[in-house]
């Protein structure tokens, strides 16, 4: 049955305010991160909360580690003022943040991989971040490679590409010797486990496994020294944001391509403990 013509506009007047109300409660969405920076003076980012790459304090609940350390310096050198306000969250969780609209930008360690590229955009690679062998101290099991593991218990944290590193090993395991690989919502978690003896092994970032460690030398597991990673070439982490923010980016890449040549990037990373900085940022 057709609609008299009275109430087609009225229709029509109501779907239009709607849109305008619309547009009203949610202005960042047609706004790119660089015009937000610029309007609001603030950028919410996305953290895992794993010291040193970025964390949230626990007293000030600001924003500290190499990621928004480099992010401030990004800002300061291109006439940002904005405050940075963290959001702590599972690692599994910083994609569906960023394109939900929870945070502007994921600053912490991710790889950039082809099929994250398809979902969210990134900056140019900040530092060399490849997985490491984490094993209980002593490596009682004498591992040394992904290979060692099957029939084994191995873990890493959900959302990382570590699991699938896991679940390739596992597919070239011999019949009935799977890898049994256990996901965990954090780093911390596997710490946990491994210590225990809950865990046969983990993989990890190396940056991290290195971390813990020297903070908590009661941490009952080591670094696997010898372990060979799949693809160093492959393990360079960035920092994520929504598609289509060029501009940011442009900026963003420029800023820190002058921090790694005059020596800025290596007193980051130096403060934060991740040296030889050679090893992190060399290109």
């Amino acid at each position: 049955m057709r609609c008299p013509a009275y109430m087609s506009e009225a229709f029509k007047r109501f779907a239009a305010l709607s849109v305008v109300a619309l547009a009203a409660a949610h202005p960042a969405s047609a706004a790119s991160l660089l015009d937000r920076i610029v309007r609001d003076h603030v950028i919410v980012i996305g953290t895992a909360n794993d010291a040193p790459l970025s964390a949230v304090e626990k007293d000030s609940r600001k924003a500290a580690g190499i990621f928004p350390d480099v992010l401030r310096e990004v800002l300061k050198r291109n006439g940002l003022q904005a405050e940075i306000r963290p959001v702590a969250m599972p690692f599994a969780s910083l994609i569906p943040a960023l394109t939900s609209g929870r945070i502007d930008m994921i600053a912490d360690s991710m790889y950039a991989t082809a099929a994250r590229k398809q979902v969210i955009d990134f900056t140019g690679m900040v530092f060399y971040n490849p997985e490491i062998l984490d094993v209980p101290r002593g490596n009682p099991r004498k591992l040394h490679t992904l290979a060692d593991l099957c029939g084994l218990a191995a873990g890493s944290y959900e959302g990382t590409t570590f699991v699938g590193l896991l679940r390739t090993a596992s597919s070239a395991c011999p019949a009935g010797k799977p890898i049994e690989i256990r996901q965990y919502p954090t780093l911390d978690n596997v710490f946990a486990d491994l210590s225990a003896g809950r865990l046969d092994a983990a993989v990890a970032a190396s940056s991290l496994s290195a971390y813990a460690l020297q903070q908590n030398p009661a941490l009952a597991f080591e670094l696997v020294a010898d372990y060979k990673p799949a693809d160093r070439s492959a393990a360079g982490s960035a920092m994520g944001v929504s598609q289509g923010d060029d501009a940011f980016l442009a900026k963003f890449n420029a800023a820190y391509s002058a921090m790694l040549a005059d020596g800025t990037s290596a007193a980051i990373f130096t403060k934060w403990g991740l040296t030889p900085t050679d090893f992190f940022l060399a290109r």
